[in-house]
């Protein structure tokens, strides 16, 4: 595991049963190291192994949890788990992350395939095809806008459904009135548009009499 290179990117969200989801990696996106990982890089390493060690801070003896990456779109997203039988995780890892003293999420990787890119001034390497070894919880991330953008507990997560399904009723309940009143309004109108009913036999009677009336 020579020229072990590591790249920071977002971690989502950890629930309080440890899993979360997070952003491991963006391509065609030029970071602090001046590198670009190509769309396609992940493709190999991640065909053969998915599933890979969650670290903290890249350190090989610490070892959190484990991770599923996936390419979607030109994002590589992580499904991963914190190991909440160990006390240190729980302890020590998930409650910086909760306090969110910790934010970034990083990658552990070796280069296989690269080329150099005169960009700008700079020489800026694309990264055609890695070989992933770890993703890691990390303090500094290598992008400036790579961190945790939310630690919920399951309290936060109840809350926020509850306060969904209380506006789901509400919207539903102003649907229900407002289309009542739509179907009362159609009903009025059509009352309203209904002719008299005449009984013409009746009328003609009297036009008959009224004029016979007059004959005489």
């Amino acid at each position: 595991m020579n020229n072990l290179i590591f790249k920071s990117m977002e971690l989502k969200e950890v629930s309080e049963a440890g899993t979360f989801r997070g952003i491991a990696s963006i391509y065609g996106v030029e970071d602090l190291g001046n590198d670009v990982i190509v769309k396609g890089a992940f493709t190999k390493t991640l065909s053969e192994n998915p599933t890979i060690p969650l670290l903290w801070q890249h350190r090989s003896g610490e070892v959190i949890g484990e991770v599923t990456l996936k390419e979607w779109q030109n994002k590589i997203m992580a499904d991963g788990a914190l190991d909440m039988a160990d006390p240190d995780v729980i302890g020590k890892y998930y409650g910086k992350m909760k306090r969110r003293l910790v934010k970034g999420l990083s990658i552990g990787f070796q280069v296989i395939k690269d080329s150099f890119v005169n960009e700008d001034g700079k020489q800026v390497r694309h990264i055609l095809e890695l070989k992933l070894w770890e993703l890691s919880v990390v303090t500094f991330p290598m992008q400036l806008g790579a961190q945790i953008t939310s630690v919920k507990s399951i309290e936060d997560v109840e809350a926020e459904l509850h306060s969904a399904q209380e506006q789901i009723k509400a919207l539903l309940a102003e649907k229900a009135t407002a289309q009542a009143a739509g179907e009362a309004a159609a009903a009025a109108a059509k009352v309203s548009e209904e002719p008299v009913p005449v009984n013409h036999s009746r009328a003609l009677f009297l036009i008959e009499k009224y004029r016979l009336g007059l004959a005489s």
